[in-house]
């Protein structure tokens, strides 16, 4: 079951759960950020806060040591963040590394998990967040611009990192590390969205400012404002149009609605109910980050009263059926109706005090499993698999349709609820990396059309 272990990510085996009133000082802020931060992040970043939890040995990039009190994503001045800086990364995490997004959390519990987060470096928890940096008014965007960022891009050094294209593959790519000597990837600036942020303004930002910890470093003085903006807008200009429905000024939790239609759920992607139904873009995190990895998938999903379908597509420039290393995808739910967000089971495999149901397609096999935590896997047999499954590769891109009855089965199954949560899990026999998926989305939200 080692695949499936390894995609135990990102969160807290532990079962514990954030309740009672929200009232108190600072240290009852602390204290119950506490029990949120051990139910969802303590396996990456470690209970010490020292990015030595659990499962951070199967992730790359590392998480971060919180100790340390450098934090990379920040909009001010020095080295100290504001507190919306903070809140800001947990909201939409950090693409390209497993560092989920937890929008799903009230604000009330964002704050909790800041104060508790802070405590893990007194010298950020105790003073006041250095000024803002000023952006200036943006220079608009002309072809001529662009030429003139694309010279400087060459010139001035950003390819020896970046590489000619934008791709992360530059000469100096693979000997860089970060400032706990840890080996760290240049973003690929041809996919998106952006490590912090992707309006124009945040990729200013970050050129001038650079990342902190990292080999990105400061350009604020290295440039004239309108080369800043030039450089700007060519980076813009290298990444992929974004899916349709992402607006990356806005990014919220993905909805997956479930329209309701009569008759026969089809698990050919070419019916044409298919069509007709607006496709849900994903966006994947990776466990371990590969050049070429799949960073979107979209989804579909229709249900008839008593039965639902969910309809993934993704891009894959290789079809991989034989060997050890199979394509495949999965989708998990929880076992139990999840009262608040809070108490959603840990996102890789469950826990014993909050199960998931896990339905699997790989080439060659369909499965359902219940997880209590990586440790407790449980396949079920055949004959009590009631998941159909149907896989189609197609000029690039596979095109995978599960379908099952909403009603449970029993104690160890999920009921598809009117709302509720799911996630995703995708593998690639490209990427050989690791044994586990090559990526993961964040819990999101399902709705079933009435």
């Amino acid at each position: 079951m080692r695949i499936w272990a390894i995609m135990a990510i990102g969160l807290s085996l532990v079962g514990c759960r954030a309740q009672g009133p929200r009232d108190g000082g600072p240290s009852a802020a602390a204290a119950r950020g506490k029990v949120l931060y051990n139910i969802h992040c303590a396996d990456c970043h470690g209970v010490k806060g020292d990015g030595g939890g659990p499962v951070a040995p199967l992730l790359w990039p590392k998480p971060r040591d919180l100790t340390s009190g450098i934090f990379k994503y920040r909009t001010t001045r020095g080295p100290v963040p504001s507190d919306t800086d903070i809140l800001q990364t947990m909201k939409v995490g950090v693409p390209g590394t497993a560092m989920p997004g937890w929008d799903l959390l009230s604000m009330a519990e964002w704050k909790d998990l800041l104060a508790y987060v802070k405590s893990f470096a007194p010298r950020i928890a105790l003073a006041a967040a250095d000024r803002p940096v000023d952006i200036p008014t943006e220079v608009k965007s002309t072809p001529e611009l662009i030429a003139k960022g694309r010279g400087l891009f060459a010139k001035r050094g950003c390819v020896a990192c970046h590489g000619a294209a934008g791709n992360g593959d530059g000469p100096a790519a693979a000997s860089l590390t970060d400032a706990w000597g840890d080996r760290v990837a240049p973003r690929d600036l041809t996919r998106g969205p952006l490590k912090w942020g992707n309006m124009p303004r945040d990729i200013y930002r970050t050129i001038i400012m650079g990342i902190p910890g990292t080999p990105m470093p400061a350009y604020e003085h290295s440039f004239t404002t309108d080369e800043l903006w030039a450089l700007t807008h060519f980076v813009k200009s290298l990444q992929a149009p974004l899916p349709e429905g992402y607006d990356p000024a806005n990014p919220k939790k993905t909805v997956l609605d479930a329209a309701k239609i009569a008759g026969e759920l089809p698990l050919d992607y070419h019916a044409p109910i298919w069509g007709n139904v607006q496709a849900t873009p994903v966006f994947l995190k990776p466990l371990w980050h590969e050049s070429g990895m799949t960073e979107w998938l979209t989804a579909k999903a229709l249900h008839n009263g008593s039965e639902i379908a969910i309809y993934l597509r993704w891009t894959d420039n290789e079809m991989n059926v034989e060997g050890a290393r199979v394509d495949g995808v999965a989708v998990q739910f929880p076992i139990e109706k999840v009262a608040t967000p809070a108490d959603l089971p840990y996102l890789g495999m469950g826990h014993a005090g909050r199960p998931v149901a896990i339905w699997a397609w790989h080439v060659g096999r369909t499965q359902e499993l219940t997880a209590r935590g990586m440790n407790a896997v449980r396949p079920k047999s055949p004959e009590m698999t009631r998941v159909m499954a149907k896989g189609t590769y197609d000029a690039g891109e596979w095109h995978v349709i599960m379908k099952r009855e909403i009603a449970a089965a029993g104690r160890d199954d999920a009921t598809i609820q009117l709302q509720g949560y799911c996630s995703f899990a995708l593998w690639d026999g490209d990427l050989p990396k690791h044994a586990g998926p090559e990526s993961f989305s964040e819990w999101m939200i399902y709705e079933l059309a009435q």
